[in-house]
């Protein structure tokens, strides 16, 4: 059996694409656009085809590394760190997926560096990681002779790359000698939740962030998807004209609408939310547009003589005033609590109280007010003709309003039972699932389980992956004199950064292991029982999400054996769960711990018997287990409630193994499994016919190494045996 241990980093296509991705220069702090493209994942991946991944296979006792050319897969973004130009390759190469809801994930925009000496300083002294390079590649770091990576601690818990570090073997450890010039490379970032921040307020530099009422009233930022409007925009406010026939309506380009509402995920036509607090990004805009002044000539008759005069209209925007007057969810009345962001946490309260949404379907509404005042001026002027003039100021208005439907969802019914059977080597971890898992009605989807075994930690993945997609690919800037268009940045400090929500696309539970760097820990999966399904999510056809093609299973167990290099038992055993909204979900702990079983065979001669006993260290019986046997005319024998069972034997050899309990069946306690062998010293027994017989047995079964240790204590015996025994074979 071959089993995945950890894939590498993914290296491959950009190269060929034509794009140019630049390496980090050690030192220099360089900004790289486009890094927030991995979060638009419904965008086209122009060098999406093949690439090499490394990885570790575990193959019948052997961890070998590989390398595996694969398609182009999606990336897990963590909660750690990558570095700004893996963040251009993904990008470009393919799409970054979010396995929770929490806004505190990180992109990276800009390199930072501190010499190694600054980062202890700054961090205190950290572990260092020195593996030997492989392969080249460039964009790796390398050490000062290119032998080496060279890694540090990070405070956070992850690794970062160390470049230009001159590696030394002093005694049997590897050390960096130049901490002063080798260069630790990390990042300048932003969060996603700050990213959305900006996203609104970018579409706000016209209303509600405007510098002057002058600039608010002239511009209107309209966000457009391949040439149509994201949020319809109305025109209104109509006001009559004087001397002319029709109307002219003041308010023009206004819209309002939903960016998002989090932490939450847009599925099936609905956001799905969490109920302790929900949080939603506004934006909209406006223009005024003022009617142009007007006149017109013509002539009166006074005594049959005709005069000329002036029919005349002045119009002038006295004020105008927009506001977000309302947004509600469910029953909350929500506040604002920045630019564009609303919240249903009372903010008026000294702690901010949250307001939970019941579970349930719900409305938000939000509803856009803008009220314009004109003054109009309009009359007759003339030289003969009478003259009069009149003012009439009008105040007209718009009630902008639009919904969207949420559905709120916790994990307070979802509790999650962890079995550990604790085993030498090969631990197995059994997990159980109480109530619904998924984004079903009522119930948030669990995120991971963390199961900590001493130093080995194993985390099992939801099969659930959350795409962070835009959903605009401009915004129009339109004016009374025309309108521009702008592209939607995915960098840093962009004018309109690219709207952004997520959509859910089912994959596969799965379990990710954690070693340290000085032992192997890998995973089998053993035992799973299916409990419903995920259906497949309609997606755009350019995320890669190849899993959403089928159903997803939902398991009630997923249980398996956590194997390793070390043999210790007795470890602290630790676990937890956490839904996609990071909150805790329901954990139970239950921890068994194999004792060990002694297994003794021995060959009474007289009677050609072998008596087999299994026990406790103690001596203490152990019954009712089954035993296998080698060289009796059984195969198998059940202990008594002595312990003990007796056989016939056939061999001068007799082999008894018992193979452990199995850790779903039902026992009081549970035992290793363990095995003994005994050698008849009888002659009639001992036959070089049956020593023959043995010895192919043992070679076409593969027998254990300790019975080829025993076989040749019996040669030896049998050697001097043959030496003084009276004659030859009878």
């Amino acid at each position: 059996m071959i089993l995945l241990i950890i894939v590498s980093t993914l290296t491959g296509a950009a190269a060929g694409s034509g794009l140019t991705i630049p390496d980090p220069e050690p030192g220099v702090a360089q900004t790289y656009d486009d890094t927030f493209r991995v979060l638009a994942s419904n965008d086209p991946d122009p060098a999406r085809g093949s690439s090499t991944v490394q990885l570790y296979e575990y193959d019948n006792g052997t961890i070998r590394e590989v390398n595996r050319t694969v398609v182009t897969q999606p990336v897990q973004l963590w909660e750690d760190s990558i570095r700004p130009r893996d963040a251009l390759v993904i990008a470009n190469e393919s799409d970054m997926y979010q396995s929770g809801l929490t806004g505190y994930y990180t992109i990276p925009y800009r390199d930072q560096w501190y010499t190694l000496e600054e980062w202890n300083t700054k961090w205190g002294e950290r572990e260092l990681r020195i593996l030997p390079l492989y392969d080249a590649d460039a964009s790796q770091a390398t050490d000062t002779d290119g032998e080496y990576t060279v890694e540090v601690r990070n405070p956070n818990g992850w690794w970062n790359p160390v470049y230009g570090a001159a590696v030394e073997l002093n005694g049997s450890n590897f050390e960096v000698t130049n901490p002063s010039t080798a260069m630790v490379h990390t990042a300048e970032y932003q969060t996603i939740t700050d990213r959305k921040r900006d996203i609104v307020e970018g579409f706000l530099r016209y209303s509600e962030l405007a510098p002057s009422e002058s600039v608010a009233r002239s511009t209107a930022a309209v966000p457009m998807d391949s040439g149509s409007e994201v949020f319809p925009t109305v025109d209104g406010a109509s006001t009559s004209l004087v001397w002319r026939s029709g109307s002219h309506d003041l308010v023009r380009d206004a819209y309002l609408g939903f960016i998002d509402v989090t932490p939450g995920v847009w599925y099936r036509d609905r956001y799905v939310t969490q109920t302790r607090q929900v949080n939603t990004y506004i934006p909209w805009d406006y223009r005024i547009s003022v009617p142009t002044d007007y006149s017109e000539s013509d002539s009166c008759t006074i005594n049959g003589k005709s005069y000329s005069l002036t029919r005349w209209a002045n119009y002038r925007l006295l004020d105008s005033q927009a506001t977000v007057v309302d947004v509600t969810a469910g029953n909350i009345s929500m506040q604002q609590w920045g630019p564009g962001q609303w919240t249903t946490l009372n903010y008026t309260s000294p702690l901010s109280e949250p307001r939970p949404l019941p579970v349930g379907t719900h409305t938000m509404t939000a509803t856009l007010q803008i009220d314009a005042e004109l003054q109009k001026r309009y009359g007759v002027s003339s030289s003969r003709c009478g003259e009069w003039d009149r003012t009439r100021i009008e105040t007209r208005s718009v009630t902008l309003t639009r919904s969207v439907p949420i559905e709120t969802v916790n994990s307070d019914d979802l509790s999650v039972d962890v079995h550990v059977y604790d085993r030498p080597g090969d631990d197995v971890v059994s997990i159980e699932w109480t109530g619904e898992q998924g984004l079903a009605t009522g119930a948030a989807g669990w995120e991971s389980i963390e199961v900590q075994v001493g130093e080995k930690t194993m985390y099992v993945t939801a099969p659930w992956r959350f795409f962070s997609v835009s959903w605009n690919t401009a915004v129009e800037e339109r004016t009374e004199r025309g309108t521009s268009e702008i592209a939607a940045s995915h960098s840093y400090g962009g004018q309109y950064p690219a709207m952004l929500r997520y959509r859910m696309s089912p994959e596969n539970v799965s379990v990710l292991a954690d070693q340290s760097a000085d032992r192997h820990i890998w995973w089998e999966t053993t035992r799973v029982d299916e409990a419903g399904s995920v259906a497949a999510t309609p997606l755009p056809d350019t995320i890669v999400a190849p899993e959403n093609a089928n159903r997803t299973p939902l398991y009630g167990q997923y249980a398996g054996t956590l194997k390793s290099t070390d043999a210790v038992t007795g470890e602290s055993i630790s676990v937890s769960a956490v839904d996609i909204w990071g909150f805790p979900v329901t954990t139970r702990k239950q921890v068994t711990r194999y004792e060990e079983a002694v297994l003794n065979v021995t060959i009474d001669d007289g009677t050609g018997t072998a008596d087999i006993t299994l026990r406790e260290t103690d001596g203490t019986p152990i019954s009712g287990r089954e035993v296998y046997v080698d060289g009796a005319t059984v195969s198998v024998v059940v202990t008594n409630a002595s312990g003990a069972a007796t056989v016939d034997v056939t061999r001068p050899i007799v082999q008894a193994r018992f193979t452990g309990d199995n850790w779903w069946e039902s026992h009081s306690t549970y035992y290793l499994r363990t095995q003994a062998v005994a050698v008849s010293s009888a002659s009639i027994v001992v036959d070089a016919i049956e020593v023959v017989s043995y010895l192919n047995d043992a070679v076409s079964n593969a027998m254990l190494l300790v019975e080829w240790l025993v076989l040749g204590v019996f040669a030896v015996f049998w050697m001097r045996y043959m030496r003084c025994r009276p004659g030859g074979f009878a």
